[in-house]
């Protein structure tokens, strides 16, 4: 399978740029797309469906063309995948029909493929991403390869937006379903963070808030780890830097962990609101401040999958947009890190939350991790 990566700063300049790609060598099916939203989607839209290509993307809060991080950019991926491997399905949803909807996506892939993969993006500022796993995989009724993100909106966190042709959903989910009997699909989830502290426990939570740990009230304790409460004077500017420098370690019952990131704090009834759902009882750890280590450590995970997965047509990167508040443009070089283990073109972007599976094989959604994906055509 062909592949072509596109870095574009204008409309005008995709345009050009689809029209020196596509030859006769080289007629792509399918783009993904992940774009800052200072652009019109619409026309953005009208140019691949002006082009025959099928869509599928979304807003960012930052983008990624194969070695590079960029900002206010178009980020494609073009693919000659055969049409008959790979299906489109789109669903909107109110707030209380996510597992809903995800599920029906995933009884469809599962109609649709033996044995389905897929990438998956959805819109929506509070949308419980959780749920949309949960619908999915209920849908299928077994694990499957599953990578992709929430959709952003570079930090105004007001609409994030989901796209396809003749599709643009602001409370939607697009997903690619790959028939991986055809395209091999390959992934890793991983954050290189390291626990801090003993074990603790969630003992009171409602959804993504968390309001006792331990038995006692949850921001109190937060603060008492970290010694934010020894200088209240300046608690509230220390708390700005919790979302990106401070997630939970949940730990799962197969020896795993992903994180949970916090958003914001209540005052009043002393809880931590979490940026994505957590099951009272659950057991977690702290995690520390993190120096550059992380990135490191992060590209070693990742050398694992290059070991048993060497060669890749495409890529798919979904990372946390919090990690790139903790490194700055330092976080380049973990792009640029995981994209010389294959160097085959590769696109992704800076996401409110990411969905990959863990080295186990299980597909959870995460805060402050990179979620990496490859597509690799099996032979013929």
């Amino acid at each position: 399978m062909k592949s072509k990566s596109l870095q574009c700063t204008s409309l005008n300049s995709l345009k050009m740029s689809l029209r020196q790609t596509i030859h006769q060598e080289f007629r792509p099916t399918l783009a993904i797309v992940f774009t800052s939203l200072k652009y019109d989607l619409k026309e953005l839209n009208k140019l691949f469906v002006e082009n025959g290509i099928d869509l599928l993307g979304c807003t960012t809060a930052g983008e990624i063309v194969d070695n590079q991080l960029v900002e206010d950019s178009i980020a494609v991926l073009l693919m000659d995948m055969p049409r008959d491997h790979y299906s489109i399905q789109l669903k909107e949803y109110g707030s209380d029909e996510v597992y809903k909807r995800s599920r029906e996506v995933g009884s469809f892939a599962k109609n649709k493929f033996g044995k389905p993969g897929m990438v998956v993006l959805s819109g929506g500022i509070k949308v419980d991403a959780d749920q949309i796993i949960s619908g999915i995989k209920s849908g299928i009724g077994t694990e499957i390869p599953l990578y992709g993100g929430l959709a952003a909106d570079d930090l105004a966190m007001t609409q994030t937006t989901v796209f396809s042709n003749n599709f643009i959903s602001d409370n939607g989910l697009a997903a690619l379903i790959i028939d991986t009997g055809k395209i091999e699909m390959q992934g890793l989830a991983a954050s290189g963070w390291e626990a801090l502290g003993g074990v603790k426990t969630i003992t009171k939570s409602a959804g993504n808030i968390v309001y006792a740990i331990n038995g006692e009230p949850a921001l109190d304790v937060f603060l008492k780890h970290f010694g934010f409460d020894e200088n209240p004077g300046t608690k509230r500017e220390q708390l700005m830097s919790i979302q990106t420098n401070y997630p939970l370690q949940i730990m799962r019952e197969d020896g795993e962990a992903v994180l949970r990131s916090p958003l914001m704090i209540d005052d009043k009834n002393r809880s931590l609101i979490l940026a994505g759902g957590v099951r009272q009882g659950a057991k977690f750890r702290f995690s520390n401040s993190p120096g550059f280590e992380v990135l490191q450590q992060t590209i070693n995970e990742f050398q694992h999958l290059k070991n048993g997965f060497a060669e890749a047509d495409a890529l798919l990167m979904f990372s946390c947009v919090g990690r790139h508040g903790a490194f700055g443009p330092v976080l380049e070089e973990e792009v640029e890190g995981l994209y010389n283990y294959w160097k085959k073109p590769m696109i992704g972007f800076l996401s409110y939350g990411e969905i990959g599976n863990t080295k186990n094989g299980t597909c959870e959604f995460h805060n402050e991790t990179c979620s990496l994906m490859l597509f690799k055509e099996k032979n013929k």
